[in-house]
């Protein structure tokens, strides 16, 4: 009866065990789920559709002069508000125009940048690029 009664304590411990193993694990794979996933933020101006959807407005095309001013002006609008939503404002003097295309290339997408913003953000940090 005795060792009955310490193999039930044994299975017992054991089965306490297994549930503080499997909840630890549970517990960081959420963790890790939450981590990696996209995140979002709102920006001023987010517009609400009836299907409850979150978009943000596009920047309006500005009319172009012959220097361009109006596109780099509207550029440096687009900038600050999307792409410093995930991240602070980079100093655009600090990289040349061609790094500004490598990181160009990988951000329009994930800041979900319609053609004409690209062509605004583009024109802003190139004019600003380090020379």
């Amino acid at each position: 009866m005795k060792v009955l009664s310490l193999l039930n304590g044994y299975f017992c411990r054991l089965h306490v065990m297994k549930i503080k193993k499997l909840s630890s694990i549970l517990l960081m794979l959420a963790t890790i789920i939450i981590a990696c996933s996209r995140k979002t933020v709102a920006t001023h101006g987010v517009v609400v559709s009836e299907s409850r959807e979150a978009t943000a407005p596009e920047t309006p095309k500005p009319s172009l002069d012959n220097t361009g001013v109006n596109l780099v002006a509207a550029g440096k609008n687009v900038y600050e508000i999307k792409c410093t939503k995930c991240h602070g404002a980079k100093a655009t003097d600090v990289y040349t125009s061609e790094r500004w295309d490598g990181i160009l290339k990988m951000m329009v997408p994930k800041a979900r940048l319609t053609d004409s913003e690209t062509e605004q953000v583009t024109a802003y940090v190139k004019a600003n690029a380090k020379k």
